[in-house]
C-alpha cells in the first residue's frame, strides 16, 4: 500500500509540474536540466553516458552544462567565446539549442517526442538571462 501512495504521489506531482505556466517556474540550470534535459534528452537513444548521439552527453548537470555552453559549472564567464557551444548567453535567438528544440533551420530535438512550447520557453528564458549555472 505504501508503494501504491508514494508511486501516486509520484505521477500526481510530475503531472502538476508539467501543467505548471513555464512563467511560474525556475529559469535555473539545476531545475531545466533535473526536469527537461535529462529526461527528454538523456535518454537510452539519444545523450545518455552510453550512447552520446554526435558525441554530445548530456546526462550530468555539470557535464551537460559545460557542453551546451562551453563553460564550467562554477567558474566565472570568460571573454572568449567558446567552439562548439549551443548556447549564447542573453541571446536565445542566437543560440542553437534554441533552434534545435523548436525545429527551426534545423531537426527538431528530441526528434520522437518534440518538448512542449512552455518547456522550450522555460529554456529561452534561461538562456536570456545569461545561463548561468546554479
Amino acid at each position: 500500500m505504501g508503494s501504491r501512495v508514494w508511486i501516486g504521489g509520484a505521477l500526481l506531482a510530475a503531472s502538476t509540474i508539467g501543467c505548471l505556466d513555464s512563467e511560474a517556474r525556475p529559469a535555473r540550470w539545476s531545475y531545466i536540466h533535473a526536469t527537461i534535459i535529462q529526461p527528454a534528452c538523456a535518454t537510452a537513444g539519444c545523450h545518455s553516458t552510453l550512447t552520446a548521439a554526435a558525441g554530445v552527453t548530456l546526462a550530468s548537470r555539470e557535464g551537460a552544462y559545460t557542453i551546451l555552453t562551453g563553460r564550467i559549472c562554477g567558474e566565472p564567464p570568460s571573454a572568449v567565446t567558446p567552439p562548439r557551444n549551443y548556447v549564447t548567453p542573453y541571446a536565445s535567438e542566437a543560440s542553437q539549442l534554441y533552434y534545435q528544440l523548436v525545429g527551426e533551420r534545423i531537426d527538431v530535438m528530441p526528434p520522437d517526442n518534440p518538448l512542449p512550447a512552455g518547456e522550450i520557453e522555460l529554456v529561452a528564458r534561461w538562456i536570456d538571462d545569461g545561463a548561468a549555472c546554479d
